[in-house]
């Protein structure tokens, strides 16, 4: 980074004290770092980027963006759930892939009011209001109403009654607030009947959503599609080392020299095999960019058909080919981040004479024409993936040409509530068991794959804590969307700093010669 780029960084406003402290401390380290071999006419370097989802706290995910691009990290592949959709969409609409994106994000959602996005019946907004803004408003209220009605209830026995039907009517007062409560319920249970149980129907952000993107030009998925996705020489990329056949030659190298360290590990003959493999594949040879391509992914759930849906990449389950020339990409997000009960879930009604469609289901579900569903009916990406790293892992590479970064996100309170308990608490009561069950569940997927796959927690992603901010506060003042954008940035330099490029090749291909039973993990004690 060059003296006169960083000073202006360093005149941000939006930027605390912190934030340029550390910028000022660790920008010489970090600007004489690798961190991909791919890199375009003007040296930026390129990733894969993976967002987890967070509700309103996706300013954090624009400061942690901020922090890797003004260090000249761009995006080939980029995927992201609710909050990560939002950005990933962003990302893949505005502007070029060389271009830096994190300021004109930041801007729209700075000036977004997330309040508005509450688009449901006003005594839902103001009872969601005052939950966010007081930590105790369910206890105080609950506490108040338990005094109320204990007074209520002893009342009757402390005042004088002159007639008989006058104590009977004291002794029926208590009543009058359970039938207030009995109504109030009543209508909120029939408002969300209704609304398809959903507190919020969502049409104001999908709206926004639209707009912003067609500020961009974009105004239908064919159009984001042809606009970023593209593969192979025609993403106008160079290999760090040249275009000939030095990434052929390096990859070779590099596979014999883990050979050499891991001796004692690896399979001879299942080596030789992948080795003779990796020496006869003329495509890497002629060209280091064979199977490269660029992409977006956002992460929703069809609990319909009770799977986790990739678009664009599965859109034809549900939108025709005819259909994506026409539809806006806002919708994708927009099923993304239907939290459950929250929003409305986002349904889209499917043509079955299709035959991209009827194509798809068979593709995808070995599903005939006559079993497609007639409807998906879509929840929030979070409650199956929240953090999609799973979609850019493969067994088949080659030799890494760019590293697979991710970001996740967290808070205070969760933070305190991922550590181990003691079995008296998890089971201390139903619902404390239930509650236990349901964050086991939600998001197993992710886990599943991060327990398997612990390479990633090691070199690819940094978590944002988002401190004592509450995912859900759709009142969130700008100075907070500051602190988070600040609190993304800071950790978005303790990455980069700590990050390790050649360290990564290493480690990542040791990764996939695992996977395909080359290199043997060591030996350790065990039972059983």
């Amino acid at each position: 980074m060059k003296t006169e780029t960083l000073n202006k960084i360093l005149e941000e406003n939006v930027l605390s004290k912190e934030s340029k402290e550390k910028l000022a401390a660790l920008h010489e380290n970090i600007s004489s770092k690798e961190f991909s071999d791919l890199l375009d006419a003007h040296g930026n370097q390129y990733v894969e980027f993976v967002q987890e989802g967070g509700g309103v706290w996706g300013s954090a995910l624009v400061g942690y963006l901020y922090g890797l691009e003004i260090f000249g990290i761009r995006f080939l592949k980029v995927a992201g759930t609710s909050a990560g959709a939002i950005n990933t969409m962003l990302i893949a609409a505005c502007k070029t892939k060389e271009e830096a994106k994190s300021e004109l994000i930041k801007d729209i959602l700075f000036n977004w009011n997330f309040a508005d996005f509450m688009d449901g019946k006003s005594y839902v907004k103001t009872t969601i209001h005052s939950i966010l803004n007081n930590k105790n408003f369910i206890r105080i209220n609950a506490i108040i109403a338990a005094v109320i009605m204990g007074i209520l209830v002893l009342a009757p026995f402390f005042i004088k009654s002159e007639t008989t039907l006058q104590a009977k009517l004291f002794f029926l007062v208590p009543i009058i607030p359970l039938i207030i409560a009995f109504f109030y319920f009543r209508k909120l249970y029939k408002d969300l009947k209704k609304a398809n149980s959903g507190l919020n129907p969502g049409n104001t952000f999908l709206n926004q959503m639209k707009n912003v993107l067609e500020g961009f030009g974009i105004t239908t998925v064919a159009g984001l599609n042809e606009k970023f996705v593209q593969s192979g020489k025609n993403l106008n990329l160079n290999y760090r080392y040249g275009n000939g056949m030095e990434y052929y030659a390096i990859a070779l190298n590099s596979i014999e020299e883990i050979r050499v360290n891991n001796k004692d590990h690896i399979d001879e003959v299942r080596y030789k095999i992948f080795y003779e493999s990796a020496v006869n594949n003329e495509y890497y040879k002629k060209d280091p960019f064979y199977k490269l391509q660029s992409e977006y992914v956002v992460i929703t759930t069809d609990i319909n058909a009770k799977i986790k849906v990739e678009l664009p990449t599965m859109a034809n389950l549900y939108w025709s080919e005819e259909e994506l020339k026409h539809i806006s990409p806002a919708e994708f997000v927009r099923a993304s981040m239907s939290v459950p009960f929250f929003f409305e879930p986002f349904q889209k009604q499917i043509n079955k004479e299709d035959d991209s469609v009827k194509y798809a289901w068979k593709f995808w579900m070995n599903t005939k024409q006559e079993n497609i569903n007639p409807v998906g009916v879509f929840i929030d990406g979070g409650s199956i993936s929240n953090f999609p790293i799973d979609l850019f892992h493969s067994i088949d590479i080659f030799y890494p040409r760019m590293p697979l970064f991710g970001v996740q996100l967290t808070s205070d309170s969760d933070i305190l509530s991922e550590k181990g308990k003691t079995s008296q608490e998890i089971l201390k009561s139903p619902l404390t068991f239930a509650g236990n069950i349901i964050s086991t569940l939600k998001g197993f997927n992710d886990k599943s794959f991060l327990t398997k796959h612990t390479f990633y927690h090691l070199f690819s992603i940094q978590t944002v804590n988002c401190g004592t901010s509450n995912w859900l506060n759709f009142f969130m003042k700008k100075e907070e969307k500051e602190e988070l954008f600040n609190r993304g940035f800071v950790a978005a330099l303790d990455f980069l700093n700590n990050f390790d490029w050649e360290k990564y090749k290493c480690e990542r291909m040791m990764v996939s010669m695992k996977e395909k039973k080359i290199l043997n993990e060591e030996d350790t004690p065990t039972v059983g």
